[in-house]
């Protein structure tokens, strides 16, 4: 039957095909991107079953070989003239090239193929969208930080932007399928953008750290220059490690006019620490997925002892800079969770939510009867979307 434990961390409760909770649930983001076109849930579930569970290199040849075989119906259907059979198909492959990438080790042969792949495949599909989509680059310590806008419309009309960031795994391909059209639709532009650590920012020497509120400010500081964008009605949304981010970016600068937090992550050491306890780091899944962690902060798991040094100057800072108290957060604030995930985020989430001084703060822990249990509802990405633009109607008037 295989190995049942959670290796990383309480991100679900239910399963949905592997007895692995790790890999049962990096199948089920996958599988979430369908409300966005992002996958075809029957050759999902295919591929799984032919997927030995908790078995890494199963999971990264089964899904590298559906990505092929998609990507080549992509191209065949474009170069026949159908176009909107080739956007669809491209963004299966995207995805189907980035399901590799969850449990692969930086150092893979495969891993720069698999990231490479995963980009030209979206970005093949970035012309075939009906709403302008359209890569951006962010200046950021003689660098550049790459990521995507899209537009409500065509027009140069000033409206409410939200920027969108994604965890410590994302990429900022990953973003557009956590939001898909739902911003465009509702009259919203949408930034995503891959900071220091994220995306292939590690490649360039760019990490996590814990005054992850600069980045954001050039992000701001970049966007603010477009014609399209309402100064006046800018909000930011991060979604797990991002439920961190966001925080140190609203605490910071008053730009922000409106937050929202999936789930809230004040204090770092808290939020993630404890939940890491008695879990297995024997695991084959979960040290793959620790050492591509590792690679993202800027560390390197051994005993040498220049790399423990860089790991404790790491806990270091974020002991002293990462964590922000709610209560200097001065715009409005939506607190999200999923009911299934680990006890100490749900407590998080609620005392959170009640040192938030702003008077349109809101809380919303979705529950499993509506389909919203799990972390960042990656199982029901329509619903917390609902949630956020209907209280960004509200808020940024």
């Amino acid at each position: 039957m295989g190995r049942t434990d959670t290796a990383f961390a309480q991100r679900s409760q239910k399963k949905l095909h592997f007895d692995h909770k790790d890999m049962d649930y990096y199948l089920a983001w996958i599988m979430g991107r369908t409300i966005y076109g992002g996958c075809n849930p029957t050759e999902c579930l295919d591929v799984a079953k032919t997927i030995t569970n908790g078995d890494v290199i199963s999971w990264q040849k089964q899904w590298l070989a559906l990505a092929q075989r998609v990507e080549a119906e992509a191209d065949t259907a474009y170069h026949n003239g159908d176009l909107e059979h080739a956007r669809s198909r491209y963004l299966h492959a995207c995805t189907y090239y980035r399901a590799p990438l969850f449990i692969m080790k930086p150092a893979a042969p495969d891993f720069d193929v698999c990231e490479q792949k995963m980009r030209s495949c979206f970005r093949m599909a970035l012309p075939l969208f009906d709403s302008p989509i359209e890569p951006v680059e962010v200046p950021f310590k003689a660098q550049t930080l790459s990521g995507y806008l899209w537009k409500g419309d065509a027009s140069a009309e000033k409206r409410p932007t939200l920027v969108v960031f994604g965890g410590i795994e994302t990429y900022a391909e990953d973003c557009y399928f956590m939001i898909g059209s739902s911003g465009s639709q509702r009259g919203y532009n949408v930034v995503t953008i891959d900071l220091p650590g994220q995306g292939m920012t590690p490649k360039h020497g760019l990490y996590f750290g814990a005054k992850m509120e600069r980045p954001v400010t050039a992000v701001l500081d970049y966007l603010l220059g477009f014609p399209e964008v309402d100064a006046d009605r800018v909000a930011i949304y991060g979604f797990s490690w991002g439920g961190h981010i966001v925080f140190k970016a609203a605490y910071s600068d008053r730009r922000i006019k409106a937050m929202i937090a999936n789930p809230p992550m004040p204090n770092v050491f808290r939020a993630v620490l404890a939940q890491q306890q008695g879990h297995d780091r024997s695991d084959p899944v979960a040290r793959t997925v620790f050492e591509q962690i590792a690679w993202r902060m800027g560390v390197k798991i051994s005993f040498n002892p220049r790399d423990i040094a860089r790991r404790f100057g790491k806990a270091y800072d974020y002991f002293f800079y990462g964590k922000v108290d709610p209560a200097g957060i001065t715009c409005p604030v939506l607190c999200l969770a999923g009911e299934g995930e680990a006890a100490i985020t749900l407590q998080i989430t609620q005392e959170c939510y009640e040192r938030l001084p702003h008077p349109q703060k809101m809380m919303r822990i979705f529950t499993a009867e509506e389909g919203g249990e799990a972390h960042c509802q990656v199982n029901n990405l329509a619903l917390p979307n609902s949630v956020i633009f209907d209280w960004l109607d509200q808020v940024l008037v």
